[in-house]
C-alpha cells in the first residue's frame, strides 16, 4: 500500500520537470488574406508552403523558422538516376534552406479546394462545344446529310459559342490566377 503513493509521486515529479520545458507562446508567422482583409490561411514553424519568388522561381517545403521578417524554408534536392540494372530509382541528394524576406513573396498557392473548376476554368465547355461539333459533322457525313443545312448549322453555331464561351472562361480564370495582387501577405510578430 504504501508503494502506490510514492509511485504517484514520482509520476507528479516526471510530469512538473516536463512541462517546466514547455512555451506556450507560439513565434512568428505569415498570414495570407484576400484584398478585403478575409483570413485564408497561416502559415508558420513546420507548415509546408509553395510560393512563387519576385523573380519567378517556385519554392516549396516545410517552414524551418519565421523570424525578423523572413521565412526560411527547407527545400530538399530529390534526383532520379538509373540503376545498375536499367531501371530508374528516386532519391533525395540532400536539402537546402532557403532563406527571404516575406516581402519577395509574389504568390503563395495556398490549399484551396476548388469544387467544379473545370466548370471555372471553362475547359468542361471547350471540350464539350468541339466535341458536340466534330460528332455532328461525323454523323453529318455518315447519315449523307449536308453540312450547310440550316439546322446543322444552327448546331454548330451553338457548339461553337459554348466552345468560344469556354475558352473566354479559360483566359478569365488563368489572367486572375496569374495575378499575385488579389492577396495580401502579412507578417505577424508574436515575439519579441
Amino acid at each position: 500500500m504504501k508503494r502506490l503513493p510514492m509511485r504517484r509521486l514520482l509520476l507528479l515529479i516526471g510530469i512538473a520537470c516536463c512541462s517546466s520545458s514547455v512555451m506556450a507562446q507560439m513565434g512568428d508567422f505569415i498570414s495570407l488574406k484576400r484584398s478585403n482583409n478575409r483570413h485564408l490561411a497561416s502559415y508558420f514553424k513546420g507548415s509546408r508552403i509553395e510560393f512563387q519568388h519576385v523573380n519567378g522561381q517556385l519554392i516549396n517545403g516545410p517552414i524551418e523558422d519565421v523570424r525578423n521578417d523572413s521565412i526560411f524554408v527547407r527545400q530538399w534536392q530529390i534526383v532520379s538516376y538509373i540503376t545498375q540494372l536499367g531501371t530508374s530509382k528516386v532519391d533525395t541528394l540532400g536539402s537546402l534552406i532557403f532563406g527571404l524576406h516575406y516581402q519577395e513573396i509574389f504568390r503563395i498557392f495556398h490549399n484551396k479546394k476548388q469544387s467544379w473548376g473545370f466548370v471555372r476554368n471553362g475547359s468542361i465547355f471547350m471540350i464539350g462545344g468541339v466535341g458536340y461539333a466534330v460528332l455532328n459533322v461525323i454523323n453529318g457525313a455518315y447519315r449523307k446529310e449536308s453540312i450547310g443545312d440550316s439546322e446543322n448549322l444552327r448546331s454548330l453555331a451553338i457548339a461553337g459559342a459554348v466552345a468560344g464561351g469556354g475558352l473566354l472562361l479559360n483566359r478569365l480564370h488563368r489572367h486572375r490566377e496569374k495575378n499575385g495582387k488579389n492577396y495580401k501577405i502579412i507578417y505577424v510578430k508574436m515575439t519579441n
